[in-house]
C-alpha cells in the first residue's frame, strides 16, 4: 500500500446523502444494490450526474466518493469534480454600462448553459439549448433588444473562482463586486452538471448544452476504439463536440465576417468557440493557448489563427523581474513557485498581467468591436485554478491570483470603455467550478487514485485504463480475457474501504474516532450505463 494520503476539508451537504448504511443492516458484502446506490443519491446530485453522462465517452464505471472522502487529484493535489454545492456554485455576471440594466443581484437559479442562449438573445437570435435566456439581461420584445446588438461581447472565465473561493477572499475582487452591483449578478448560479471539470463546462458555456448532448464529458474520454484520450486531442482537434457553439452559428450566419476568438491556457477551452476551420463551413478563428513546456502561445494553424499580439512575449521578462523583487529579495521565486521554470511561470500574477495586456492588444490590432457585426471573444484566466491545485484555495497564492484576475478585469473594462465605447460592449464573467476546501476547516481525507488503481489491478488483472475523480475507465477486452465483467469491478469498488486505500495511516485518520477503517469510500460505484436507465 502507498504510505501517503491527502488530507482535505469538506463542507456539509444534504442530510439524506450522509446516511451511512451499516454492514449489519445489509449483510455480506455490505453494499447496496446498484439501483439503490443510484436512487439513494440526492435528487439534485443525480440530475447533475445524468446531465454530465455522454455514453460513448465516459468511463464504464461511474463513482461518487462518500463524504468526507473525495478523490484526490493524483499528482495535482486537490481535485474539484463532483455534484456537491461547494463545487457547483459559481459567479455569473453580465455587465455593460449603457447596455445591460443595473439590476444587481438576482436570486433565481441559473447555470452555465444559460450563457449561450442569452448571448443569442443579445444578438437578436435564438439557439436550441438546455439553458434558457436570462430575461434580466435580454428581455425579448422590450426596448433593450430593439436597439442594435452590441459591437463586442467578451466572456471571461476566472478558472476555479467558484463561490467558495470568492467567499474566502472577499476583499480581493473589488472590480468584480462593482460589476455585480452595476450589472446583473445571478447569486444562485451553478455549473449545472457533473463532472465539474474544465473541458466539459467550457463546452457547455459555448453551446448552451450539457455534456450529455455536446459530447465533451471530462478531461479524459473514450474515443471510437475505446482508447482513453484527451478531450481536445492536445489541441489537434475539437471533433468530439457534437453540437455547434453559439460562436460557430453566429459566424456562419454572417458568412464568417464576425471576429471570433479564444485565448486560454490549454486547448480544453476551445469548447467556447468550437472547431474553427475544422467545421464544414467554418474559418480559422483566432485561438491561442500555451505550450506548457516553453510557455509560448501557440495554436493549431490548420484550424485556427494565432493572433499577432500573442507572438510577442517581450513584456513578460520585466513583469517577472518586478514580481521577483516584490517580496524584498531577488531570488527567482514567488511564494514557492520557481520563476526560472518555464513550465511554472504561467501560475504567477505576472502572467495574468501579460495575458490581459496581450488580449487588449489583440482587440486593437484585429479590430474587435470596430463595426456593426458583433464580435465574440472568449478568454480563460487559469491562475486561480492552477494555484488551488498546488497550494489549496485557502493559500496566499490563491489570494494573490484572485486579486490579479480582478485587476485584469479592471484593465479590460477600462480599455473597452475607451475603445469600443459604453453601450457597445458586454462582458460576461463566470467560473467553471469551485475548489476543494481547506483541510483546516473540516476533517476529511482524500482517496488515493493511484492506490485504487493498483488494488483493482491486483484483484482483476490489467483491466484499468484510468482512474478519474468521478469515473473509472476499463479495458473491456482485458476484462473478458479474465472472465470478469464491468459489474464485478463495480461491486468490488462498492465494497472498497478506507483501510484498503490508506493502510499505515490508521492512527492519523482514525485516532480521533471520527473515521472507521471499515468505512466505504464510494457512495456510488455502478456501471455507468445504469445512470440513465434506472428509474427512481
Amino acid at each position: 500500500m502507498l504510505t501517503r494520503v491527502a488530507v482535505v476539508c469538506v463542507v456539509a451537504v444534504s442530510a439524506s446523502a450522509l446516511v451511512l448504511i451499516s454492514v449489519e443492516d445489509l449483510g455480506a458484502p455490505g453494499v447496496p444494490s446498484f439501483r439503490d446506490q443510484i436512487c439513494g443519491l440526492d435528487e439534485g446530485w443525480l440530475e447533475l450526474i445524468r446531465r454530465g453522462y455522454a455514453e460513448e465517452r465516459v468511463g464504464q464505471i461511474a463513482v461518487l466518493p462518500r463524504t468526507p472522502a473525495y478523490m484526490a487529484g493524483g499528482g495535482r493535489g486537490w481535485s474539484h469534480s463532483g455534484p456537491w454545492d461547494y463545487l457547483q456554485r459559481v459567479p455569473l455576471v453580465f455587465y455593460g454600462p449603457g447596455r445591460i440594466p443595473p439590476v444587481g443581484d438576482v436570486s433565481r437559479p441559473a447555470t452555465i448553459a444559460d450563457i449561450a442562449p442569452t448571448i443569442a438573445a443579445l444578438l437578436k437570435g435564438v439557439v436550441q439549448a438546455d439553458g434558457r435566456v436570462l430575461s434580466e439581461v435580454a428581455r425579448v420584445g422590450r426596448s433593450l433588444l430593439r436597439r442594435s446588438s452590441p459591437r463586442l461581447i467578451v466572456t471571461v472565465v476566472l478558472d476555479g473562482a467558484g463561490g467558495n473561493v470568492l467567499d474566502r477572499w472577499r476583499d480581493e475582487w473589488p472590480v468584480l463586486a462593482g460589476m455585480m452591483r452595476d450589472g446583473v449578478s445571478y447569486t444562485a448560479a451553478r455549473v449545472g452538471s457533473s463532472p465539474s471539470v474544465t473541458p466539459a463546462i467550457h463546452a457547455t458555456l459555448g453551446t448552451g448544452r450539457f455534456p450529455a448532448t455536446h459530447g465533451i464529458s471530462s478531461v479524459e474520454m473514450r474515443d471510437e476504439t475505446g482508447a482513453v484520450v484527451d478531450a481536445f486531442f492536445d489541441g489537434t482537434s475539437a471533433r468530439f463536440l457534437q453540437v455547434p457553439t453559439i460562436a460557430e452559428l453566429w459566424d456562419e450566419q454572417n458568412r464568417n465576417r464576425a471576429l471570433v476568438g479564444m485565448i486560454g491556457h490549454v486547448p480544453w477551452h476551445l469548447g467556447m468557440i468550437g472547431k474553427g476551420a475544422e467545421a464544414p463551413r467554418g474559418d480559422r478563428d483566432h485561438a491561442a493557448w500555451l505550450d506548457l513546456e516553453s510557455n509560448r502561445w501557440i495554436t493549431n494553424e490548420e484550424h485556427y489563427e494565432l493572433p499577432a499580439a500573442f507572438e510577442d512575449q517581450s513584456d513578460l521578462g520585466s513583469r517577472l523581474e518586478e514580481l521577483d523583487a516584490s517580496d524584498g529579495s531577488r531570488d527567482r521565486r514567488w511564494r514557492g513557485v520557481p520563476l526560472d521554470d518555464e513550465s511554472r511561470i504561467e501560475e504567477v500574477p505576472a502572467f495574468t498581467e501579460h495575458h490581459v495586456e496581450k488580449l487588449i492588444e489583440m482587440i486593437v490590432q484585429e479590430g474587435y468591436g470596430d463595426d456593426e457585426i458583433t464580435d465574440l471573444l472568449f478568454t480563460n484566466f487559469k491562475q486561480i485554478d492552477l494555484l488551488g491545485h498546488y497550494f489549496n484555495m485557502a493559500s496566499v497564492q490563491v489570494r494573490d491570483a484572485v486579486a490579479a484576475g480582478d485587476a485584469a478585469l479592471g484593465a479590460l473594462v477600462d480599455h473597452l470603455n475607451d475603445s469600443v465605447g459604453r453601450g457597445d460592449y458586454v462582458i460576461i464573467v463566470t467560473a467553471d467550478h469551485g475548489q476543494q476546501p481547506d483541510a483546516a476547516a473540516v476533517d476529511g481525507y482524500g482517496i488515493d487514485p493511484t492506490e485504487l488503481f493498483a488494488d483493482v489491478v491486483q484483484r482483476f488483472g490489467p483491466v484499468v485504463q484510468d482512474v478519474a475523480p468521478t469515473e473509472i475507465f476499463l479495458d473491456e477486452d482485458a476484462l473478458a480475457q479474465g472472465d470478469h465483467s464491468i459489474e464485478d469491478v463495480a461491486r468490488f469498488l462498492g465494497n472498497y474501504r478506507l483501510r484498503d486505500n490508506a493502510e499505515g495511516f490508521f492512527e492519523q485518520l482514525f485516532g480521533s474516532g471520527k473515521f472507521s477503517a471499515g468505512d466505504r469510500l464510494l457512495q456510488m460505484a455502478v456501471p455507468a450505463t445504469m445512470l440513465t436507465r434506472t428509474d427512481c
